[in-house]
């Protein structure tokens, strides 16, 4: 039976980093399984933590249940920073307490959080400064065993958990101001509204001027400033075969609820 370990870190691929994670699990393993490993993402921009909580959340949901993900973005690692397993009723996620799991809390409120025991999965000798190898790695390995949580976990409080702040469309007496959430490597500026936060007609503003509202890019001519809901059906900001973060840096982008006629 294959078992889906789905990678995502801020490692880069031109190190040896990543490949010695799965080394290390498969190592770790008590008996030979068919370890299916997934890379979501490698270039996570170092030690962004947002952007590796927010790649997480667009990701996560479309994968078998029972998915373990693996997710490191950690610059306190080697300091007391906790490490973590939290488990919900579909996935498996370990990493880092600082955040990076924040969507997946709110997304998943039923889920269940665990510290890992650090003495009874780091084996010396170890590096402070290479948890992904030394500590989440054997940890996954652990999961895979089906060893018993109590074994190598203890329960922690969810609200001892660090959750970063990744606000809502904010109203205004007209409708929303937004906030960027995410810039994706086309140049595409991913906002926090929903297509679901309205139901009725409304225009975007970029900068105080209205922008066309098309269901995709290919409905925009070659340069033109759009807005779109994309993939995750978050309002996004583009430039058709440009980049609109280049052009736009930090907009200004409001949605404009219109009166029903």
């Amino acid at each position: 039976m294959f078992k889906i370990v789905a990678l995502l870190t801020d490692f880069g691929i031109k190190d040896h980093y990543v490949g010695v994670i799965k080394g290390r699990i498969l190592k770790e393993l008590k008996k030979p399984l068919n370890v299916n490993f997934i890379d979501i993402t490698h270039k996570i921009p170092p030690q962004d933590v947002r952007k590796g909580a927010l790649s997480l959340y667009f990701s996560y949901k479309y994968f078998p249940k029972g998915t373990i993900f693996l997710t490191i973005v950690d610059p306190g690692v080697g300091t007391e920073r906790k490490a973590l397993v939290i488990k919900t009723d579909k996935f498996i996620f370990v990493g880092p307490d600082n955040g990076i799991f924040s969507l997946i809390y709110s997304e998943n409120p039923d889920f269940i959080s665990f510290e890992i025991i650090e003495s009874k999965v780091l084996k010396p000798p170890y590096s402070s400064t290479f948890h992904g190898r030394d500590l989440f790695a054997p940890a996954v390995a652990y999961i895979l065993d089906k060893t018993p949580f109590e074994e190598f976990l203890k329960p922690i409080p969810k609200d001892k958990l660090k959750v970063l702040d990744f606000p809502l469309p904010e109203k205004t007496l007209n409708g929303y101001k937004l906030s960027i959430w995410y810039v994706d490597s086309f140049g595409n500026i991913i906002t926090n509204f929903h297509k679901d936060i309205v139901k009725g007609t409304f225009k975007v503003l970029v900068n105080k001027k209205e922008v066309p509202l098309v269901k995709s890019y290919g409905y925009a001519k070659k340069g033109e400033l759009i807005a779109l809901f994309g993939s995750e059906g978050l309002l996004e900001i583009a430039i058709r075969e440009g980049s609109a973060f280049k052009v736009l840096l930090n907009p200004e982008i409001e949605v404009i609820l219109e009166e029903e006629k």
